[in-house]
């Protein structure tokens, strides 16, 4: 071997080695690994989505989803888990040499009830007929500004569909998303108040949210899209919001569900706190001390009311905590439901009426 095929090959193997150090001095190997949630019981076609958060937070790993049975429930790239068949599942998510698991335990749909649980296995649409996506959406104008997110609500479909010469400004009254197959729709209210001489957005009616905060220490607009629980109803992701803004007058300023096509009967559905009112009634100096206000929810068909629950949402002031199932079978079969707020004293005092909707329960026929 000549002197120069010694050095040429000593060059080589110094190259390779100082390459494989600079990778072992660069990489950061997982050491640990949480997910947000250990074990969960889904329904067939119901999804979930699971978030994995390593140690160190710097790690260079990247995560491996894996599912141990995808004849159960399979898992995507990005940690969505979609309830395939009865049975189950163990979801793991691996950084390096390191895993956490989530067991998900799939069940057949109840065969006596339609539930609508908003989530994207739904097919929820807008009323444009494209699949509802929630996002980032942005308040613009007033006390309310913030961006919010995920989230769907009605101002992007303002200018196609609303009233462009509302009594305030740009206006949307109508039903904006419905179940896939168009019969349940959820109404909703958005203007943009210009008619006061600057753009300061209001809503009212339904919007759709997988924005949860029980951490929140103060009474913020900032979550004025967020439910005062850790999930949806049931341990689901996205749920309605609602706000019952009266004061603009709009049909739909006050929530309201329209069954379009078929009356249904509504066996129940759950309702929580909205963040909104759990911050207020604990963090702000003006909240009453002594405030009980409720919701009623109104069953009408044709055109006549032909019945109503009251569900009491806060006592001496107290929000009720966690999602409540509320019974609904008295009212029989309906073409729409109003939920109106009872109590308030507008001239006395100001209540944030915003409540949260889920797993709304249709008897099957």
């Amino acid at each position: 071997m000549t002197q120069l095929t010694k050095f040429l090959c000593i060059a080589l193997i110094a190259a390779v080695f100082a390459a494989c150090s600079d990778d072992d001095n660069t990489r950061v190997p997982a050491t640990a690994v949480v997910l947000d949630c250990t074990e969960k019981d889904l329904v067939v076609g119901e999804t979930l989505q699971l978030t994995a958060t390593p140690a160190p937070a710097n790690t260079t790993d990247d995560v491996v989803w894996s599912s141990d049975a995808e004849e159960f429930a399979t898992v995507s790239e990005s940690g969505l888990v979609t309830a395939v068949a009865a049975g189950t599942a163990k979801i793991s998510a691996t950084y390096g040499s390191v895993s956490a698991t989530c067991t998900v335990h799939v069940s057949e749909p109840d065969p006596e009830f339609e539930v609508i649980s908003f989530e994207t296995s739904e097919g929820m649409k807008a009323l444009d007929g494209t699949p509802v996506v929630l996002g980032e959406i942005e308040v613009v104008g007033g006390m309310a500004a913030g961006k919010h997110s995920p989230a769907f609500w009605a101002q992007p479909f303002a200018a196609e569909y609303g009233d462009p010469d509302g009594a305030m400004g740009l206006t949307f009254d109508a039903p904006l998303f419905s179940t896939s197959d168009d019969n349940v729709w959820f109404g909703s209210y958005y203007c943009d108040c210009k008619a006061w001489g600057a753009q300061m957005d209001t809503w009212g009616g339904f919007a759709l949210s997988r924005i949860c905060n029980t951490m929140a220490t103060s009474f913020d607009y900032k979550n004025q899209f967020a439910a005062y629980t850790t999930l949806g109803a049931n341990s689901t992701s996205t749920f309605a919001i609602a706000y019952c803004n009266g004061m603009m007058g709009g049909q739909y300023s006050d929530p309201a569900i329209d069954f379009a096509t078929t009356p249904r009967q509504v066996d129940h559905l759950y309702m929580a706190t909205a963040t909104m009112v759990g911050t207020y009634y604990k963090y702000d100096p003006t909240a009453p001390a002594d405030r009980t206000y409720a919701f009623q929810i109104v069953g009408s068909l044709a055109g006549e009311e032909v019945g109503s629950v009251s569900v009491e949402m806060v006592t001496n002031s107290v929000p009720v905590s966690g999602w409540v199932k509320v019974d609904l079978s008295s009212l029989g079969k309906v073409d729409q439901l109003i939920f109106k707020p009872q109590g308030l004293n507008p001239a006395k005092d100001f209540d944030p009426v915003y409540f949260c909707i889920d797993e709304i329960a249709l008897v099957r026929e």
